[in-house]
């Protein structure tokens, strides 16, 4: 069987400074940077899609927000890091892009909807509703988010078996063909949804940790990364379910918003 999802590529639209002996208590090192990563994939019926947008010069636009969110999130970013400019600088016409997934709704995930000339939103309920009622983190994304009305579509339950349903609450059948499950990963904030690719068995899992080092090395949040979520007690029944998988499914691969690789796949030339 030929597989649905033809292609996976990761773009970094952006960075973003942690330190992380700061933000765990049993880890060392120095401030280092990591990318914001947007993910262009192909699937064989839909076309290109994103999973998330990555940072723009639109946040900007508020600069008194904008400043203010930088007191918690160390953002470093360019025209350059558009991914917009990213597309068309590697030969593709943006307007390709037929449906955008959204992990959550912070400044780096959605900051290049305006520039995308159209697009449908897919992600769980949770998301969609925070940017329907663009109650999203304040001034800054209700001045970034597009004026006209984005289209939207919720994915529906998945009700096939999956290893994910052993750790996670709600699945959800992105594309209605498997291919790509969304699950619950609040914690973070109320909305944030990971993406598990079936066939690939990648697993992307947001901001639920900085990067896969937090999971490998059993890593545990410090105080100051607990006061960074919006919802602490649950952040962490997360990240405690993300180790369990982790530890009883070796062939899954893990990768975050962060994550310095992630697996090409069908698109490594």
């Amino acid at each position: 069987m030929k597989n649905k999802i033809l292609s996976i590529q990761a773009f970094a639209c952006g960075q973003e400074a942690f330190h992380f002996s700061e933000l765990y208590i049993n880890s060392q090192g120095k401030e280092e940077l990591l990318p914001i990563n947007v993910l262009l994939c192909e699937h064989k019926k839909y076309g290109h899609f994103l999973i998330n947008t990555g940072c723009t010069e639109q946040l900007k636009k508020n600069m008194p927000q904008y400043l203010k969110y930088k007191q918690k999130h160390r953002l470093k970013f360019s025209a350059e890091d558009s991914i917009v400019r990213q597309l068309q600088n590697n030969g593709m016409d943006p307007l390709l892009i037929k449906k955008i997934l959204l992990t959550h709704c912070s400044p780096e995930c959605c900051g290049a909807l305006p520039l995308l000339p159209k697009y449908e939103l897919l992600s769980s309920a949770q998301v969609l509703c925070l940017i329907k009622t663009r109650d999203t983190q304040g001034d800054m994304m209700k001045s970034t988010l597009p004026q006209a009305v984005i289209p939207v579509k919720a994915a529906g339950i998945f009700k096939g078996e999956t290893p994910l349903r052993a750790y996670f609450k709600w699945i959800y059948d992105m594309f209605g063909d498997g291919s790509v499950l969304g699950f619950d990963l609040r914690g973070h904030s109320s909305e944030m949804t990971g993406f598990y690719f079936t066939e690939t068995k990648l697993l992307y899992a947001a901001d639920a940790a900085v990067d896969e080092r937090v999971i490998e090395q059993d890593l545990v949040p410090s105080e100051k990364m607990l006061e960074l979520q919006a919802y602490p007690d649950e952040y962490l029944l997360t990240l405690a379910s993300l180790k369990r998988l982790h530890r009883e499914n070796p062939d899954v691969t893990l990768r975050f918003l962060h994550s310095e690789t992630i697996p090409v796949f069908g698109n490594e030339n």
